[in-house]
C-alpha cells in the first residue's frame, strides 16, 4: 500500500544536506521539549489537599480542644472526646504519584466510660501474651503515657481491631497504637 506523500518526505530526507536534518531533528526535539515543560507546569499548578505529613506530640497544642481536633485528622473518633495525649507520626504520600501513606499513631483518649461500646465496636480481646507485633502485623504496640490527673488505676483491657491495639480502662480511656512502619 502506497501513502501519498511519504515517497515525497522520505525524497527530501535523502537529498538534504546534514545542516537540514540538523534542523529538523532540532525543531523535533524542541518541541518535545516545550511539551514535556507545558505538561511539568500543569502538573505543579495542580493543588490537591493539604498534606497531612506530620510528627507532632499533643504536648505541642495548648488545649484539649486543639489536641482532640488534630487527632481527628488522623483517627476515626466513635464518641466524643474531652481531651487526649498522643504522638502522631504521619507520611502523606498521596502527591504525584500517590502512593499509600505511612503512620504511627500511639494516643490515650479520655471519654466517656459510657462510650465503651462505641469505641470498641469490632474489636476483638486480645490475651495479654498474644499481644505482640508480631502476631498481628502492627509493627508497634506501644502504650501512652496516661496524665495522672486522669486517674487511671486499672490495667485496662487489650483489645486488637484490624492492625490497631486498643486497651480500654473502665475509667473512661482508651489507649490506642497502631503503626504501618
Amino acid at each position: 500500500m502506497r501513502v501519498p506523500g511519504l515517497r515525497a518526505v522520505s525524497r527530501i530526507w535523502r537529498k538534504s544536506s546534514g545542516v537540514v536534518r540538523l534542523l529538523l531533528l532540532g525543531f523535533t526535539g524542541l518541541a518535545t521539549i516545550l511539551v514535556l515543560g507545558t505538561v511539568l507546569v500543569l502538573l505543579s499548578l495542580f493543588k490537591g489537599p493539604p498534606s497531612l505529613t506530620t510528627d507532632t506530640r499533643s504536648a505541642e497544642l495548648p488545649s484539649s480542644t486543639d489536641r482532640v481536633a488534630f487527632l481527628g485528622r488522623y483517627l476515626k473518633l466513635r464518641a466524643p472526646v474531652s481531651d487526649a495525649v498522643f504522638h502522631v507520626v504521619f507520611h502523606d504520600n498521596g502527591g504525584i504519584p500517590p502512593g499509600p501513606s505511612d503512620w504511627s499513631i500511639v494516643a490515650a483518649l479520655q471519654v466517656s466510660p459510657g462510650d465503651e461500646a462505641a469505641w470498641l465496636d469490632e474489636a476483638k480481646a486480645v490475651p495479654l501474651d498474644q499481644a505482640q507485633p508480631s502476631h498481628h502485623g502492627s509493627s508497634a504496640y506501644c502504650r501512652p503515657e496516661i496524665p495522672p490527673d486522669w486517674k487511671v488505676t486499672s490495667p485496662g483491657t487489650i483489645y486488637l481491631r484490624q492492625s490497631a491495639f486498643l486497651v480500654w480502662h473502665p475509667e473512661g480511656v482508651l489507649e490506642f497504637s497502631a503503626s504501618t512502619f
